[in-house]
């Protein structure tokens, strides 16, 4: 059989018979064969590789729940495609590390995470003509596919549940408040305490929660675990009980004195589907629809 034919079977191109492509990728199968990567780049001109860059402190990412889930999930896509996730960290945001990677040819397209308002990534990435899916939800003027987990409705059902638990003065800690999820969070608190009969109490964002301690709040609701943790261990302190939920649901939240109420959002499946909506567009192709599983809270001795 001719090395040709190998080739337009594998590869699944025309030129041969139906029933000589089955034998060969048969034959294939039953020796293990699987192509290689970097004959198929060369052929279809293409990295066959993903880019992620995260403006992360290497050592905040052993408590950063989100990432180690995202990245498992964007892998559980890529891998069966033969495309691979290159990932870059970065100590600051910087636009140009998107440019640089567009032009160095190495990767096919960005997944987008941490969304800013008015995000400078959209015009650098959009300029470089690469393709992009943004996992968050932008602002109004991105270019590019975006889905979003239901996280907001999470932030509103902690809400809730310290209202139900008889708080009447509940505040909200939160990350950098240029990032849209923090934002988007914070509007969901207001609504479900607005539901409930209740003033907002006073909001942290980007800052230590001295401010809080110092307030009349009887609770508060945290956007990660991490900032509710070290809320709890700064009201200990200073000889405070106040109730906290946190976001994420972290190894830690289980393991925090006392353990801590958390939101749990499947963000494995989110990376799995932010990854399949930028293999779509990569082959020029709408995003399908993505179903994405709602949050859970996750109920405990802490608020």
């Amino acid at each position: 059989m001719s090395s040709a034919a190998v080739s337009f079977a594998v590869n699944d191109r025309p030129g041969i018979g139906a029933g000589t492509r089955e034998r060969i990728l048969a034959a294939a199968d039953d020796l293990g064969w699987e192509p290689s990567a970097h004959a198929r780049a060369l052929t279809d001109q293409r990295a066959r590789a993903i880019g992620l860059v995260l403006a992360r402190d290497p050592e905040a990412l052993e408590t950063d729940a989100f990432f180690a889930r995202f990245v498992a999930g964007l892998e559980r896509t890529l891998a069966p495609h033969g495309h691979a996730l290159l990932l870059q960290l970065a100590s600051e945001p910087d636009p140009r590390a998107y440019a640089r990677l567009a032009a160095s040819g190495r990767v096919d397209g960005f997944v987008l995470t941490d969304v800013a308002h008015d995000d400078p990534r959209f015009a650098v990435i959009e300029a470089a003509g690469v393709p992009a899916v943004v996992a968050g939800h932008p602002g109004p003027e991105c270019p590019f596919p975006w889905l979003e987990t239901a996280h907001g409705e999470g932030m509103a059902a902690a809400a809730r549940h310290l209202a139900a638990r008889g708080h009447e003065r509940i505040g909200f800690l939160g990350g950098a408040p240029g990032l849209d999820y923090v934002q988007v969070r914070l509007e969901h608190w207001r609504a479900a305490l607005a539901d409930a009969g209740l003033e907002p109490g006073p909001v942290v964002c980007g800052g230590p929660p001295d401010g809080l301690l110092a307030s009349d709040v009887t609770a508060v609701a945290a956007t990660s675990d991490v900032l509710a943790l070290t809320l709890l261990a700064a009201a200990r302190a200073a000889g405070r009980d106040v109730a906290v939920t946190g976001f994420d649901d972290s190894p830690l939240a289980a393991l925090g004195v006392p353990a801590l109420t958390s939101v749990r959002v499947d963000y494995a499946e989110f990376g799995a589907a932010a990854a399949a909506a930028l293999l779509r567009a990569i082959d020029g192709e709408a995003p399908a629809p993505a179903r994405l599983s709602p949050p859970e809270l996750i109920v405990r001795a802490s608020g």
